[in-house]
């Protein structure tokens, strides 16, 4: 037992050992490119493929390892792709923002085209990895939380994905759950927008009435119907005085 528990660390050490350095040795082939690039992304297995996309890779080294994801579905078991479409819907389809500037800045850096390629890697990932199995309903509650994010993500490239998937007029596999949520999600920023623009106007209500005070020094201005009543009030006052004196007197 004891021999057997040690042989089955080390086989799960060895298994270790080469996923990591396949993972070391596919990034430099898809870093240098040559010719040796295409013999590693072959040799490399589906999780590895996925394990280095999801690591986050500029678009066009992430093109490479999706047209080989793509070219295996066929190959692939219905276990084993639904394994595979499940990874990438709970990706969002890889559709990653766009590169930062080195040094932290915030400002997308210039990626020349680079958001169109990630569209359309993420089209790809759809066509040739989601939507046949999406179509047999294999993953309908991912499809249900995946179309709110995608409608979300990226900078705005989730929704021309989503247009280019519903554009093509065939069945786009997200379903009425997938459709509600959305809507649900687009109804709930609408609102939240609706109540925020809300407290903006009220804010700026109360600050122009304060403007006001402010420019009229505190003072009450009255118009001519108010000043007769006020020295209506006025000439009471004095003759109620003049009563309580002379009655006094």
């Amino acid at each position: 037992m004891v021999e057997e528990a040690e042989h089955a660390q080390d086989r799960e050490e060895e298994v270790r050992r080469r996923s990591v350095t396949g993972a070391r040795m596919l990034r430099e082939a898809l870093r240098h490119g040559g010719d040796g690039l295409p013999a590693a992304l072959r040799e490399a297995d589906d999780g590895l493929l996925l394990s280095v996309l999801d690591e986050g890779l500029p678009a066009e080294r992430a093109t490479r390892v999706i047209v080989e994801l793509v070219r295996r579905a066929p190959e692939r078991g219905p276990r084993l792709a639904d394994a595979v479409c499940e990874k990438v819907l709970l990706a969002q389809l890889y559709l990653d923002s766009p590169p930062r500037i080195p040094g932290g800045a915030d400002r997308p850096a210039a990626d020349s085209g680079g958001r169109r390629l990630r569209v359309r890697n993420a089209v790809m990932l759809y066509e040739g990895l989601v939507r046949p199995y999406a179509a047999r309903g294999a993953v309908p509650e991912l499809m249900a939380c995946v179309l709110p994010g995608l409608w979300a993500a990226g900078d705005g490239a989730g929704r021309e994905v989503v247009r280019r998937v519903v554009g093509t007029r065939q069945t786009t596999g997200f379903g009425e759950k997938g459709w509600k949520a959305l809507f649900g999600s687009v109804a709930e920023e609408f609102r939240e927008r609706e109540e925020a623009a809300s407290r903006a106007a009220r804010r700026e209500a109360r600050g122009r009435w304060w403007r006001r005070r402010a420019d009229d020094g505190g003072r009450i201005d009255l118009q001519p119907g108010q000043l007769w009543v006020s020295a209506l009030l006025g000439f009471i006052a004095v003759a109620l005085v003049l009563i309580v004196v002379l009655a006094a007197g």
